[in-house]
């Protein structure tokens, strides 16, 4: 899209250091242009039934007049709609939908890559109760409605009070309204932004989740653009409320803008870099000194070889790596452009690399090395903060020693998932040898000016 091209020329000017050090949203176009999609194709909720098909529904209206001089409103019941070539009109989509749109699946296909070349999704409330069959969607959208216990006023927690789309709200705040549980919901990659209070309520045995983990708004990046969802929107009076009308109009600007923001470290995680210091690494040499320079909050390779965490690490856990891939001439070889890789227990390496536009190979950005080719490429230009999320299961030996459980590994792009629980037989090419199920996070010095920030690893 447009912000694309025009955050490329600006950082094309720039020297790497001075890409990662000086990286901010491009500033949105006036007025931000949104599709609004309400179609039911299963239950129809009042707020987006129409009298007539020229009349708008309650929600179109309330979200139109609203978003007056910031944004234009194109709302829609027509799931045709949805199609590569009237995308390219839009900078940003908001589903409120039910069941299975009959929307062909070249539109479903056409909807995930212009999100992930750029566009921005938001969705309200039942765009979670859509598109069941659509796995693509389902796993853009990060949950599944599983069920609304309560319909009453809650206490809803603010949990990262510093997003746009909640600064407003305070802490905490009380709305009445139908409040939803997911299924196939996990808080990571995702960034929950707000949740449901369960002390404020008497009946919180209503609900399902073992966790008690009620999330009510998340966001993440997909790709070179970002989702947006908030439970919220069942009632007339919520699509008349002010703070929901700033939580939803906040949250679709943030998708649009896809600022390359740092992931808080969430409770329990372990912190491996923070930006300030590598006393936590070391040379995987020997040398107890780690080589690397900081720069701008970020760890840079220096041509000393590669690092290691001096703590090992079993599993499973979740590794959080942000790293920035050089600008370099694109007349330079393959695995000339960028090259590093992040090593899970110092063994099995998913490969950094720029890979920007390429039909994926085993070596390029994303895969396991050798091994697993990723199922999209979701990586973004060179000279942009990219982001690897690791799920990491470890080999494990049976009691009679007879059979290896083998070690699996799902691994998130900049929020896409590239890999989904996939076998890893073996450590992958220059990985370190030692004690199978254990071993430090490894580093790659490949001799490119990688950059790292903000890594952190949450145990399971």
């Amino acid at each position: 899209m447009h912000r694309t091209a025009l955050l490329l020329a600006a950082l094309a000017a720039l020297s790497p250091t001075s890409a990662a050090a000086q990286q901010a949203p491009e500033p949105l176009p006036e007025p931000c242009r949104v599709l609004f999609l309400t179609h039911s194709a299963g239950f129809t909720h009042s707020v987006v039934r129409r009298a007539t098909q020229a009349r708008l529904a309650y929600a179109e209206v309330q979200l139109t007049e609203a978003a007056k001089g910031r944004m234009t409103i194109t709302a829609t019941q027509d799931c045709g709609d949805i199609n590569a070539e009237n995308l390219k009109r839009f900078d940003a989509v908001l589903f409120y939908t039910t069941g299975e749109l009959p929307i062909p699946k070249s539109g479903q296909q056409a909807l995930l890559d212009w999100i992930r070349a750029g566009g921005a999704f938001a969705g309200s409330h039942s765009a979670t109760d859509t598109f069941y069959e659509f796995p693509g969607y389902m796993d853009m959208v990060g949950g599944a409605f599983a069920g609304h216990p309560w319909h009453k006023e809650v206490g809803v927690r603010v949990e990262e009070s510093g997003h746009p789309a909640v600064a407003h709200l305070g802490s905490s705040f009380k709305i009445t309204d139908e409040i939803y549980q997911f299924e196939n919901f996990r808080r990571y990659p995702l960034r929950v932004l707000m949740t449901l209070d369960p002390d404020s309520i008497d009946d919180i045995q209503k609900g399902r989740r073992k966790d008690g983990d009620y999330a009510l708004a998340w966001c993440k990046d997909y790709g070179e653009g970002a989702m947006f969802y908030t439970a919220l929107g069942h009632r007339e009076d919520v699509w008349s409320d002010p703070r929901f009308q700033e939580h939803l109009m906040a949250g679709i600007e943030w998708a649009v803008a896809a600022p390359s923001e740092s992931i808080p470290a969430p409770a329990g995680a372990q912190v491996l870099f923070d930006g300030t210091n590598l006393d936590g690494w070391k040379q995987k040499s020997g040398d107890q000194v780690a080589g690397w320079k900081i720069e701008d909050g970020a760890m840079v390779s220096s041509r000393s070889g590669d690092i290691v965490t001096r703590k090992e690490y079993g599993g499973p856990f979740l590794l959080h790596v942000e790293f920035f891939v050089p600008i370099t001439p694109t007349t330079n070889g393959w695995q000339d452009r960028g090259n590093s890789g992040v090593y899970v227990q110092g063994r099995y390496e998913v490969q950094v690399l720029d890979s920007y536009g390429l039909t994926l190979r085993a070596g390029d950005c994303g895969a396991i090395y050798g091994k697993h080719i990723p199922v999209v490429n979701a990586s973004r230009p060179a000279g942009r903060w990219q982001s690897y999320d690791i799920e990491f299961t470890p080999p494990s030996v049976s009691e009679e020693v007879t059979k290896m459980a083998k070690s699996r590994m799902s691994v998130w792009h900049n929020g896409v998932r590239i890999h989904d629980d996939v076998e890893v037989d073996s450590p992958t090419a220059a990985g370190m040898g030692g004690e199978p199920g254990i071993g430090p996070i490894m580093l790659q010095d490949h001799g490119h000016a990688v950059r790292y920030r903000n890594i952190w690893l949450l145990p399971r």
